[in-house]
């Protein structure tokens, strides 16, 4: 018999790691159960197909492949089972194909499991007549239970007529023939459509979990999903993962194994989705460790952490880091006390940004910071102020997102205290809370875009750092700038880079024209700064082969630029003494003059650019951009300021 596992992910990079669990547990059972008469032959697991063992094979999709594509490619399959991993990004899609799936196989099994369907079987099954049972909770021990049941309700198995039908081929009593009624931690529908809960089941080791990725052939592109600890001790009232309070980790023995096979394998990245990773000092220092001792140059390892839980010695380990070795995504979700209180947090904020801002020096490691909209006693004013405590903190990213009420959370039973309005369909986002409108969740999303496009993409850096200390605050910056976008009907236009560029810069004129020009720092804004930083912002990432429309500078004249690579560079730079030869040099090299105010700016604000440098000349200077010498972490060229040519 044939069963499918089918995952329908966010994206094409991502890997469905629940499903390959599903797989390699089962597969590990069948060599250790002696209920298929076969055990484990010494160290080795060689999941090659058994004559007579149920066929498992893992089908992965994306939510953007058409329906059609993947109704017909599951159903060509012809398996006795399908099953699939729902979570709040696919539910919808999946229980289309599969009421579809059953049209055209009505003797189809096919089960659901994952988070998004775990809370709320019963309503489920109730809805959907074509699902015939629900996994709950964690889903290795009971995949592999109901596999033996799957594999007894075969036809063709000579296992079903020896324990289910008697000598004469008739059917015995019902209660018989209910073959899920001892499988823990299901909810299923019998042959008479009655639907049953059974009891829960007890959480396993993580030790016996087995490792999925000794065919790395299988996860070509893709990015790899890593667990070494499963459940949270924090109890946030938003989250399903606080409902498993009790924290379980894999052995560090067996973490550092696998750990080696990643590195040993030079895969690029590696994203450990233990929901908060370092709960326990112990366990995540001696992970940190080991990565920066074996280090191999090229796996980039992701943790979410908690970052007022990150003390000295911690510190002191990140210190020593290749830029781009790990990156770490914390959750901030709110600056407000009374909000924080409310949704169970327990969080340092001072220490928080400390820690950020200490780590962000190092220059080595990419921070990613969350922010969440619509959360209780959190309102316009209170979530601006949270943006503009967050944006201090100098991440990498700002992520901001909007609450998703999920089902089986504290925050949907406090739906009528809250006054909590939220969509019908996933993800279940807030639409309006006691707190803040619909109208003021609009003007957010509005910010949230603005921020996406002009700070993530971490290609305006320093035109922003100029540009925000003008206005208020952070986001009344981001604020007027969505305001701009929403005038000119600018929303829902895939505009190429070179044009973002043109646009900020048509926002900075809008608004000077606006501003009240008598204030001391409106008569400090030079629009000579400004567009010396927007070429250099521009130059910085690509090594454009043609100058953008939007250009305010001259660009230099072409003679100087081929005498300069020609000689060899200048006494600044030696071109021969740095190993380039002088025509590579010279595709793989960018130069711009720019004025001696915007080497001051750059210098003060961060840029490693020496006094010496500043002081040699007080006119026009050169940024030579070196494309080959990237900033490993931000990707940016290397600049070198020149006095002259």
């Amino acid at each position: 018999m044939k069963i499918i596992l089918a995952a329908l992910n966010a994206k094409y990079v991502h890997s469905n790691l629940a499903v390959y669990n599903l797989e390699a547990y089962t597969k590990q059972q069948f060599y250790q159960d002696s209920f298929w008469g076969k055990q484990q032959n010494g160290d080795d697991m060689v999941f090659s197909d058994t004559k007579g063992l149920p066929e498992i094979v893992v089908r992965e999709y994306t939510i953007n492949h058409n329906l059609d594509m993947i109704l017909q490619s599951i159903y060509q399959e012809k398996a006795a089972v399908a099953a699939f991993s729902c979570y709040i990004w696919n539910i919808h899609e999946i229980l289309t194909i599969a009421k579809e799936l059953h049209k055209v196989l009505p003797d189809i099994h096919i089960w659901l499991g994952g988070p998004e369907v775990s809370y709320d079987s019963l309503k489920l099954l109730e809805a959907n007549t074509f699902v015939e049972g629900i996994m709950q909770g964690e889903g290795e021990a009971t995949f592999y239970d109901l596999v033996k049941v799957w594999y007894v309700m075969d036809d063709n198995c000579n296992y079903y007529s020896e324990n289910v039908m008697d000598s004469t081929d008739q059917q015995v009593d019902e209660e018989s023939i209910d073959l899920y009624r001892n499988v823990q931690g299901i909810v299923y529908r019998d042959r008479n459509n009655q639907i049953h809960q059974n009891s829960v089941r007890k959480q396993i080791s993580l030790d016996e979990v087995p490792f999925i990725y000794y065919d790395l052939s299988r996860f070509q592109n893709k990015i790899l999903y890593y667990e070494t600890s499963r459940g949270c001790p924090f109890s946030c009232s938003y989250c399903l993962s606080s409902i498993d309070k009790q924290v379980r980790f894999r052995s560090i023995k067996l973490v550092k194994k696998e750990l080696q096979y990643f590195l040993d394998n030079k895969v690029p990245q590696v994203k450990l989705i233990d929901r908060t990773f370092n709960c326990n000092k112990e366990h995540s220092i001696a992970i940190w460790r080991y990565i920066l001792e074996h280090d191999n140059g090229v796996t980039n390892f992701h943790f979410e952490v908690a970052a007022d839980l990150i003390g000295e010695e911690e510190v002191a380990v990140f210190r020593q880091m290749r830029p781009g070795l790990i990156q770490l995504e914390i959750g901030l979700q709110s600056t407000n006390d009374q909000t924080i209180r409310e949704i169970r947090r327990v969080m340092n904020i001072d220490k928080l940004k400390k820690t950020m801002l200490a780590i962000r020096k190092f220059g080595n490691i990419h921070q990613h910071l969350d922010l969440i909209a619509g959360l209780p006693y959190e309102d316009f004013v209170t979530f601006k102020e949270s943006f503009n405590r967050a944006y201090e903190m100098k991440p990498n990213q700002l992520q901001l997102g909007f609450l998703k009420v999920l089902k089986g959370s504290y925050m949907e039973e406090q739906t009528e205290a809250y006054e909590l309005k939220y969509q019908d369909f996933q993800p279940y986002e807030v639409l309006s809370t006691k707190w803040i409108s619909y109208d003021e969740i609009l003007d957010l999303k509005k910010v949230e875009e603005m921020v996406e496009v002009y700070y993530n993409s971490n290609q305006f850096e320093h035109v922003l750092s100029y540009l925000i200390p003008f206005f208020e605050s952070a986001y009344v910056f981001y604020e007027a700038l969505g305001k701009y976008y929403e005038d000119r009907q600018l929303y829902g236009i895939g505009f190429k880079r070179e044009a973002r560029y043109e646009i900020l810069r048509g926002f900075c004129g809008w608004w000077f024209d606006k501003c009240d020009k008598s204030s001391e720092e409106q008569k400090r804004f030079s629009f000579d700064i400004l567009d010396d930083l927007l070429i250099y912002d521009y130059y910085l990432r690509e090594n454009a082969k043609s100058r953008p429309s939007w250009a305010k500078t001259e660009p230099i004249e072409k003679g100087i630029y081929q005498t300069f690579f020609k000689n060899g560079g200048t006494e600044e730079i030696s071109l021969h003494r740095e190993g380039y030869d002088s025509k590579v040099a010279a595709r793989a090299m960018h130069i711009e003059s720019v004025s001696f105010e915007t080497v001051k700016w750059l210098s003060r604000n961060g840029e490693n650019i020496s006094k010496q440098q500043v002081k040699e000349n007080n006119g026009k200077m050169y940024c030579l951009f070196d494309y080959v010498n990237r900033n490993p972490l931000s990707k940016d060229a290397k600049v070198i300021v020149l006095s002259h040519l």
